[in-house]
């Protein structure tokens, strides 16, 4: 099929092969303001390109399954939604090393905002034809007089030649959202050709793979520009959809464009670099098995970037290591050590850190500025660790840190053989801060999940119901949030592991989410990811119960109450509240298609679910047009989710990492109060039912794990899952003393 399609695009366009059309690439593209929107492609080649047969667009609509590929039968999409499927003039063409540029609000508005003219608007403007070339529609009705880019968006640049079944990718430029990505892997489809039989699209990058420029717009004023180098990043160049069999759907785009001022029609400046997000997050200086581990944005470039050892004798540099050629991995950790630990990024031989007081740099500075036996330099730092195995405070050396942050001891524990200094929780405290490290046994380039939290319930105050809502609160509020979706970690990333499927028969390394475990179905899928996936992540505490824009606000991306559901039994919940759902005094009630599997996801060697029949409650959920009962065996687990909520979102003026006021969280056992909102006060229930099922469904060991992995990332625990019996102090009206031992600090989950 590959040599009938090349000997195609030599019958119909003669005056260019397709490796000269394989030249063309985006290089920048603009979303605000609306006046100034525009995408510029570029030649990179050394010959002139014919663009008749070339296509710009970003009309996709993965819920009504329309794509730009659909072009070969008649469809594709635009004219709709601000949407746009264009093609160039015929006979239009880009010279070699030319930047051309396509106004989205035409030309009179681009020529306002940039002070020059664009090559090619979009759609005529001026009620009469002027000087500047007018876009071609792709099919009938694909541009109606309309542009726009905004919120999550995809930019297609391909091309076609009018008689084969598939089209050719040039590049592929993904912002935002991932709503509207497109993976063709596998599609077959049937053109115009004549010979009636369908051709298959190679594999493209899945959706939940994709890198984005951006999570969010760039700032008004300012575009999205490729790097000056033209370059692709890490795109696959081999087993694609693209010219030569490019995959263009696997660039690094955050990484290859950056925001900068406008350059329409020619080569951008880019800023300055500026250093990697990344912080040191784990040292072992002690033992057999030494390393560094630095934890980041995935992707991100180390160029320039340099590991500086001190030693403390006299306070000099006695080794250096460059990163330059590494990027960040995609697992977020860069790990720096002994062969014998599982595929170090760099190695170090054995014994090369000091044991003593000494000191771990990291500069964004080019190793050639360094050399052995230099003296200490603040001089574009990004983080250090200065630590110890018992030996005094070295104060030189603390001076790489900022004021009052500690000489850290690996021997603390008097284990310093097996034990390393980590980031607890994982990332946490800031660079240049040593104050969240502890000793723990060492995790080499994974999350670090061991982490002790002996002092965090000292402050609670258990006098009375109202002393220790308030204390608790003050205890978890302020959490660390991540993403909804984009960069790395987020969400999906988290809830891979608080809610990893522990069945002994597909959970191998206890370091990788190989599979996850449905809350609501009790059965397993394998872990793709993010995206369209057969499971999603359910807000246990309904959005629609309070949460507010933007995307990434605390309560909707807080995985305390977030937990993976099939996708079936999670649109089936909806936004329905939690109460008991018995058929035989509700005839509504109902657990059609909302049966368990009989399954051990918790990894106990029992199994759990299945059988349910028409039993109730059996191993079933239940639900009517209001409510939603969950099976017996998540009830508490639920329960302790929301209890959670309504102590940790308390309103009072507080304000998320995203600016975003926090909404006050109440339960309560009249439904009448639950109703939709967006921030303020918003209402879940239902209370009494929840107590119930609190105490039917005690905590349990898969209930602790996963509270300790989203205390890793967070840095904030539930406290109904460490002291369940503050349930009844809070909420029932019961005693209010500590009944039971700090347990939590002292079995194992520590």
């Amino acid at each position: 099929m590959k040599t009938k399609y090349l000997s195609l695009i030599f019958l119909f366009l003669p005056l260019f092969s397709s490796a000269d059309v394989g030249d063309l690439l985006i290089t920048e593209i603009s979303v605000t303001p609306t006046a100034g929107e525009f995408i510029e492609i570029h030649n990179s080649g050394a010959t002139a390109v014919d663009l008749t047969n070339v296509y710009l667009t970003d009309a996709t609509f993965a819920g009504g399954s329309i794509y730009y590929y659909q072009i070969v039968t008649g469809a594709g999409g635009g004219g709709g939604f601000a949407d746009f499927h264009a093609r160039f003039p015929a006979g239009a063409t880009i010279a070699a090393g030319e930047y051309q540029t396509i106004a989205l609000n035409g030309s009179s508005d681009f020529n306002t905002t940039y002070g020059v003219d664009p090559t090619y608007e979009l759609y005529e403007d001026a009620g009469t034809p002027d000087a500047i070339p007018d876009m071609l529609e792709a099919r009938a009705g694909s541009i109606n007089g309309q542009g726009g880019l905004s919120g999550g968006e995809v930019a297609v640049l391909y091309s076609w030649d009018g008689a084969t079944d598939l089209v050719q990718d040039l590049d592929y430029v993904v912002w935002g959202d991932k709503v509207e990505a497109i993976d063709k892997s596998g599609v077959s489809i049937d053109g115009p050709d004549a010979d009636m039989v369908a051709s298959t699209y190679a594999n493209d990058t899945a959706i939940a793979s994709q890198a984005v420029i951006s999570s969010s717009a760039h700032a008004g004023g300012m575009t999205w520009q490729r790097d000056v180098s033209l370059n692709e990043g890490i795109e696959t160049q081999a087993g694609g959809n693209g010219t030569n069999g490019s995959d263009e759907t696997s660039e690094d785009l955050n990484n290859t464009f950056y925001e900068a001022v406008p350059t329409p029609n020619m080569a951008g400046t880019p800023p300055p670099p500026s250093a990697p997000n990344i912080l040191i997050n784990e040292v072992d200086a002690v033992g057999t098995a030494e390393f560094i581990e630095l934890y980041g944005t995935a992707g991100a470039s180390l160029n320039n970037v340099t590991v500086v050892l001190y030693q403390g004798s006299d306070n000099t540099i006695y080794d250096l290591i460059d990163l330059s050629a590494f990027n960040m991995p995609a697992s977020g950790y860069f790990l720096i050590g002994d062969a014998t630990l599982p595929a170090p990024d760099v190695t170090l031989p054995a014994n090369s850190l000091h044991d003593d007081a000494s000191a771990v740099a990291v500069y964004f500075s080019n190793v050639s500025n360094f050399t052995v036996g230099d003296a200490l330099t603040t001089t574009d730092l990004i983080d250090a660790l200065v630590y110890d195995s018992g030996q005094a405070d070295n104060a030189t050396l603390l001076t790489l840190l900022n004021a009052g942050q500690a000489q850290i001891d690996e021997n603390a524990n008097a284990a310093a053989a097996t034990e390393s200094n980590a980031r607890c929780p994982n990332g946490g405290g800031g660079a240049l801060n040593t104050v969240t490290y502890m000793q723990v046994s060492p995790t080499a380039g994974n999350i670090n999940n061991t982490c002790p939290v002996t002092p965090y319930y000292a402050t609670a105050d258990t006098t009375n119901a109202t002393t220790l809502r308030t204390t608790l609160h003050n205890i978890i509020k302020g959490h660390t949030s991540y993403p909804y979706s984009s960069g790395s970690p987020n969400t999906w990333e988290i809830l891979s592991f608080a809610d990893e499927d522990h069945n002994a028969a597909v959970d191998n390394d206890p370091n990788v989410a190989e599979a996850v475990w449905m809350v609501y179905k009790n059965n397993s899928y394998t872990y793709n990811g993010g995206g369209t996936q057969p499971y999603n992540r359910e807000h246990t505490w309904p959005q629609s119960y309070g949460f507010s824009n933007p995307t990434n606000n605390a309560p909707r991306t807080d995985a305390h109450h977030l937990m993976m559901s099939d996708v079936g039994y999670n649109s089936t919940r909806n936004n329905k509240y939690y109460d008991n759902c018995n058929p035989s005094m509700d005839a509504t009630c109902t657990n059609a298609s909302l049966q368990t599997t009989q399954y051990d996801g918790d990894g106990d060697g029992i199994t759990e679910g299945g059988n349910t029949g028409a039993t109730y409650p059996g191993n079933s959920n239940w639900t009517n047009n209001s409510v939603f009962e969950p099976w017996n065996f998540r009830k508490g687990d639920i329960a302790r989710a929301m209890f959670y909520m309504d102590i940790r979102y308390e309103g009072l003026g507080e304000v998320d990492s995203t600016g975003t006021p926090e909404p006050d969280l109440i339960l309560t056992s009249n439904p009448a109060l639950i109703q939709g909102s967006t921030g303020g006060t918003a209402y879940m229930g239902i209370l009494s039912t929840l107590i119930q099922w609190h105490n039917q469904d005690p905590v349990d060991d898969i209930e602790r794990q996963r509270n300790e992995v989203v205390f890793s990332y967070q840095g904030n625990r539930n406290p109904f899952i460490d002291h369940p019996e503050w349930v009844d102090c809070i909420f029932a009206g019961g005693t209010c003393t500590t009944a039971v031992p700090d347990e939590v600090f002292s079995n194992g989950f520590e």
